[in-house]
C-alpha cells in the first residue's frame, strides 16, 4: 500500500508543476496577444531591413542615388544624370510592342527607355557604323536606331522590330 501511496503523491507533484507552467504559459500568452507587449521605438527601427537613405533621402537598397543634375533620387540604370535638355520619341514595333526613348542632344552619351514590357534602362552610346547603337557593358540589351526608325536585341535576338517613330 506504501508503494502505491508514493507513487500517487510523485505523480501529483508533477501534475501540479504542470498545472502551473500551463497557467503561466497562457497568462502569458493573453498579455501578449492583448497587446500589453510593445517593444521600443528604437528596437523596431533598427528591425527595418533596407531602409537606409543618403543625405537626400534616396533610398540606397532600392538602388536610388542622389542625381545632382536634376535634384531628385534616380536609379542610375534606368535614367540618365544630365541636366541636357531631352527628347523623347515614341516607336511603334511589330506585334503591338513600344519603345519609349529619351534621348539627350546636347551631350549624347546615354538613351534611357521604357518597353511595353514595364522595363526601365538606361544605356550607353557606343561606337556605330551608322546610326545610333546604345548598349549595356555585357551587350546583352542593345537599341540601334537611326532617323526614325529602330529595333532591340537581347542576348542576339531581335526583341523588338520594324519600330517607327513620326518624331
Amino acid at each position: 500500500m506504501r508503494r502505491s501511496l508514493k507513487f500517487n503523491s510523485g505523480l501529483t507533484s508533477l501534475a501540479s508543476v504542470l498545472i502551473v507552467i500551463g497557467v503561466i504559459v497562457i497568462f502569458g500568452g493573453i498579455y501578449l496577444l492583448a497587446g500589453q507587449y510593445k517593444p521600443s521605438q528604437a528596437l523596431r527601427e533598427e528591425q527595418i531591413i533596407g531602409g537606409d537613405k543618403d543625405p537626400h533621402g534616396c533610398l540606397i537598397a532600392a538602388g536610388y542615388s542622389w542625381c545632382d543634375a536634376t535634384q531628385t533620387c534616380i536609379r542610375q540604370w534606368e535614367t540618365y544624370c544630365t541636366d541636357a535638355e531631352s527628347k523623347t520619341a515614341v516607336f511603334n514595333c511589330d506585334d503591338e510592342k513600344t519603345i519609349t526613348a529619351t534621348f539627350y542632344p546636347a551631350d549624347d552619351q546615354y538613351v534611357d527607355l521604357i518597353l511595353s514590357d514595364k522595363r526601365a534602362l538606361s544605356a550607353p552610346r557606343t561606337i556605330s557604323a551608322s546610326g545610333a547603337r546604345y548598349a549595356k557593358a555585357d551587350e546583352t540589351l542593345v537599341f540601334w536606331n537611326k532617323g526614325d526608325t529602330a529595333f532591340i536585341t537581347e542576348d542576339d535576338i531581335t526583341t523588338f522590330e520594324n519600330c517607327v517613330t513620326g518624331i
